[in-house]
């Protein structure tokens, strides 16, 4: 019998918990769903802006022109064309980032708790908690 023999053999492998597909999919609709909403917010609330007379609506009213570059172009100059000829474009585009941010902050804000909530454990097997740590205040 050997002396090392104990550390000889093959340890039992803990595995990790992996994430569950759940929260993939959870984030790959938040991925394609959130644009759509600051989309449709955007264009609400430009179309309020617009039946009310909001200065700021109103304001960014103009058209948007690319160089005549750009039209040439094959796969750019009809999305370029489309975009130059959309009414209230800027105010529509500075609206959808400013909705983007708002929702996908909520989305993730929400996401954060529920997989707090519902995910794995903060430790696992092979984690040992933090070292509770008493302080005592000395005076001098």
């Amino acid at each position: 019998m050997n002396r090392y023999q104990g550390e000889l053999q093959k340890k039992e492998r803990i595995r990790k918990e992996t994430l569950h597909p759940v929260w993939y999919g959870i984030g790959c609709l938040m991925t394609i769903i959130t644009p759509i909403i600051s989309g449709a917010a955007a264009k609400v609330l430009v179309d309020i802006g617009i039946s009310q007379k909001w200065s700021y609506v109103l304001a960014m009213s103009g058209s948007f022109q690319f160089p005549d570059l750009v039209y040439n172009l094959p796969g750019i100059g009809k999305a370029a064309a489309t975009i130059s000829y959309t009414p209230y474009f800027e105010a529509l585009f500075v609206l959808f980032v400013i909705f983007l941010l708002i929702f996908s902050g909520c989305f993730a804000l929400l996401n954060a708790i529920l997989f707090r909530m519902f995910g794995p454990p903060k430790y696992s097997d092979i984690d040992s908690p933090p070292i509770p740590i008493k302080v005592r205040r000395r005076s001098r």
